[in-house]
């Protein structure tokens, strides 16, 4: 299959962000907090870093006893998580990343394409390591082509993974930041199982007839997607688990978080919320695609959290809907579901309805009788994916005068919108430019088919300097039969704002002449201090005037 295209989640990833998406609770608040003070105190001596490249501390030997070792202490903590995991784990909807993810701490920015229902968890101590079994069902947006043959569709599947891992501490005591690494042992095992149908279509006449011989001999192209499918996620997820986790905990504002991978001392994964609005802790802070016809699931939240705050922003799309959902009623729903019965979306209360990008809204939630979720679907009609952010944090005294709306078992009631500033306009350096991806509408502005035998468009993109009177800047390559192209492409040097605006032209490359898809102006006024993502709506010229796309880019102004 394209490597360029996404993978099916987590599982098909092949880059190691299988958990990257979301927050995992792994352990309650109350006791996590026990086990990071205890192992802070513990970090004073032996080999506590488990990045590579830091220091040993040393310590003297007291009067009361030998100092502990690093094994002491991994055994004490596997002792303490292993009863209390499973109680956090079972229940939890893990994101799972499509292709556009990063490394490292940027990683938590990446949108979830899908979610793991993690349904069975079983953890014990073993051989002085904690041992952990996870399973359950999942799904996921898989868009891959291989040999002529597309799928593109939500995916459903079973997953299980076993794991046993010894546990590292540090501390960096610049920035207040405690870190927890879980090590995996060799020998980490992972399965991925499609349970529902896999169909692959023809992208040309010669697929077509070769998929009619796969017919004849019984060997049909949604099989065989089926079975590339359940080979690759096994091996990715195997791959990724391996890599380990760690776990975060900032003393100052105490916020934990997780994630996977090995992230070195003193750094936490960055997220696309900032902090609470009073600068305390997030409950949640995740960013999601979900294309038409699927939903995400953003949660649980308990309770016992009392009034909480959910800030949520619509990045791309044409509209999404939020809605509260008791936890138990949503189980029933995908029980339900995954047994074939045909149904509407989850019943619970309507807190958001957003039909406009860039415009994040506060919605206070009154506290719930029930252990709820955050149900997101995009609006009915959308023909594109609609991409989100959502936070949200304990509601505090201080928050009581603040424009929010109240949103609880009464039903529906409308949000209150505020407004995010980001620090942005004319800066006196150059910015780097980037076309990372292009997401086209699956009709054109006409209501018809971009390609003149109903197939998907060739896309390119051009990039012109309005202020250079439409100097061309970069061209793309094209990418045959794909509304969701990848290119990654860097304009080439830095551009100054005396450059700006500068407009993205996209087009559909045909045989006779190219379509203009849509257009996006750049003004020199969106250029932000830092680096940042940005996506642009296209709009198609002329008197049919429409949103025709997305185009992601990448802003990296220059010191």
């Amino acid at each position: 299959m394209k490597r360029g295209a996404p993978r099916v989640g987590a599982p098909m990833d092949g880059t190691g962000r299988a958990f990257a998406a979301s927050r995992v609770g792994l352990c309650s608040r109350p006791m996590a907090h026990r086990i990071l003070g205890l192992a802070i105190l513990l970090t004073g001596c032996g080999q506590v870093a488990y990045d590579q490249g830091q220091q040993q501390a040393e310590c003297n030997e007291t009067a009361g006893g030998e100092e502990g070792t690093p094994d002491e202490l991994s055994e004490l903590m596997a002792e303490l998580m292993a009863p209390r995991i499973c109680e956090q784990v079972t229940g939890s909807f893990i994101g799972l990343p499509g292709e556009e993810s990063h490394e490292g701490p940027e990683a938590g920015r990446d949108a979830a394409v899908g979610r793991w229902w993690i349904r069975r968890c079983e953890a014990r101590v073993e051989d002085d390591r904690l041992r952990v079994s996870i399973g359950g069902p999942g799904w996921t947006w898989l868009d891959r082509e291989s040999t002529g043959f597309r799928v593109r569709q939500y995916l459903r599947f079973d997953g299980e993974a076993t794991f046993s891992a010894s546990f590292h501490v540090g501390y960096d005591a610049r920035t207040r930041i405690a870190s927890i690494w879980l090590h995996p042992s060799p020998g980490v095992t992972a399965h991925v199982e499609p349970t529902g149908l896999v169909q692959a279509e023809a992208t040309g006449v010669f697929s077509s007839l070769l998929g009619g011989i796969l017919d004849m001999t019984g060997s049909s192209a949604n099989d065989r997607a089926q079975l590339q499918a359940a080979e690759e996620g096994s091996q990715r997820l195997q791959e990724r688990l391996a890599a380990g986790f760690t776990v975060t905990y900032q003393l100052d504002t105490a916020q934990m978080d997780f994630m996977l991978g090995e992230l070195p001392r003193g750094q936490t994964p960055l997220r696309p919320w900032e902090m609470g609005p009073d600068g305390g802790a997030w409950l949640v802070n995740e960013r999601s695609a979900v294309w038409p016809g699927g939903m995400d699931v953003v949660g649980p939240i308990a309770s016992e959290q009392g009034e909480v705050s959910l800030d949520v922003e619509l990045e791309e799309g044409d509209g999404a809907e939020v809605r509260r959902v008791c936890e138990d009623t949503l189980h029933r729903w995908l029980d339900a579901a995954w047994n074939g019965q045909r149904q509407g979306p989850p019943q619970g209360d309507r807190i958001a309805e957003l039909r406009s990008t860039g415009s994040p809204r506060s919605v206070r939630l009154d506290t719930a009788d029930c252990r709820s979720v955050l149900v997101v679907t995009p609006l009915s009609g959308s023909s594109l994916p609609a991409q989100l952010r959502y936070r949200v944090t304990p509601v505090v005294e201080a928050e009581a005068g603040a424009a929010t709306a109240q949103a609880g078992g009464q039903g529906p009631r409308p949000g209150a919108t505020s407004s995010t500033v980001v620090p942005s306009g004319p800066r006196g350096g150059a910015v780097r430019v980037e076309v990372r991806s292009v997401t086209v509408a699956a009709e054109n502005a006409s209501g018809g088919s971009w390609d003149v035998i109903g197939g998907d468009p060739d896309p390119y993109v051009v990039v012109v300097s309005i202020a250079r009177d439409g100097r061309e800047l970069a061209r793309s390559p094209v990418v045959d039969d794909n509304r969701e192209a990848r290119f990654g492409l860097w304009l080439p040097g830095a551009l100054r704002p005396d450059d700006f605006p500068i407009r993205f032209v996209v087009y559909d490359e045909d045989t006779v002449n190219d379509e203009v898809i849509g257009t996006a102006d750049l003004e020199a006024s969106q250029i932000p201090e830092r680096a940042t993502d940005m996506t642009l709506d296209l709009r198609a010229p002329g008197a049919r005037s429409g949103q025709t796309g997305v185009i992601r880019i990448r802003l990296q102004p220059e010191r």
